[in-house]
């Protein structure tokens, strides 16, 4: 096992420089950013759902009695679903992305700034690599989101369905609403979490290793959510580009949900 270091040796290891910082206001600004779109989704639902679906159903269990009521409910539906796909385009998406991006980008800067003041600020400066690292994160981070969407509508539509052949009525299918809204926001704050984690980490990584670094230290957040393995590796030194090194060779932030960062070790 890898020797854990304690206060005084990461201190005289690292020649004191100030601790990398996790950004749980951009972790929670882009969580917010999700979740916007989630109750613009919910809202087309809504007014889909109270014009043409509540109208087909009575208010107690009964199905209103018209030979084409289940064509005209699968119609209702249909409609709903391609509003709600529609309603957010790849372009504003792409700017809101990119916004949250450059705040991440603009973080990880100032950490390693505070930490590597020896090199020229041009060697962590954003440059044509980091440039295309953001592009392919946006269109990732695009497609997590309309991955979520299409979640959202597929199982708003089987719930929808569920509650009118059980009988449930319209409330039931406002509960169904409900209950998608709710898991929709849990997944924002996943994408969240999880994406910020590994923005951070490997744009850390970038720069440190710019500036001179070769090893880190790992930090964990130190608190009760840390996973038992992350617990392990906290205060110990790990090599950049080592496939078997942090967590099966994954950096400070990398793993789902992780929120640890790299404490990088220059050389002074």
């Amino acid at each position: 096992m890898v020797k854990k270091l304690t206060p005084e040796e990461i201190k005289q290891l690292t020649h004191g420089i100030p601790r990398t910082r996790y950004p749980w206001s951009l972790e929670t600004y882009y969580s917010r950013r999700i979740r916007t779109l989630v109750s613009g989704w919910k809202a087309i639902a809504d007014d889909h759902i109270q014009r043409l679906i509540n109208p087909k159903v009575k208010g107690g269990s009964q199905i209103l009695t018209d030979d084409d009521h289940s064509d005209d409910i699968a119609a209702a539906i249909a409609v709903m679903l391609i509003a709600i796909n529609g309603a957010d385009s790849d372009a504003f998406m792409a700017s809101m992305v990119s916004s949250y991006l450059h705040s991440v980008d603009t973080f990880s800067y100032k950490n390693i700034q505070a930490q590597a003041s020896h090199v020229n600020l041009t060697t962590i400066e954003h440059n044509s690599t980091l440039d295309e690292y953001t592009k392919m994160k946006i269109k990732e981070n695009v497609a997590l989101i309309k991955s979520m969407r299409s979640d959202f509508t597929d199982r708003l539509e089987k719930t929808i369905y569920q509650s009118i052949n059980d009988g449930g009525g319209v409330g039931a299918i406002a509960k169904a609403l409900t209950k998608t809204t709710q898991m929709a926001n849990n997944h924002a704050a996943f994408i969240a979490n999880d994406q910020t984690g590994k923005i951070l980490g490997q744009l850390d990584a970038y720069r440190s290793q710019r500036a001179g670094a070769s090893k880190y230290i790992w930090q964990s957040m130190e608190d009760a959510r840390v996973r038992p393995r992350h617990q392990e590796l906290d205060g110990t030194v790990q090599s950049y580009n080592d496939p078997n090194g942090g967590d099966d060779g994954q950096l400070p932030g990398e793993p789902y949900r992780c929120r640890c960062v790299a404490l990088s070790i220059f050389d002074l």
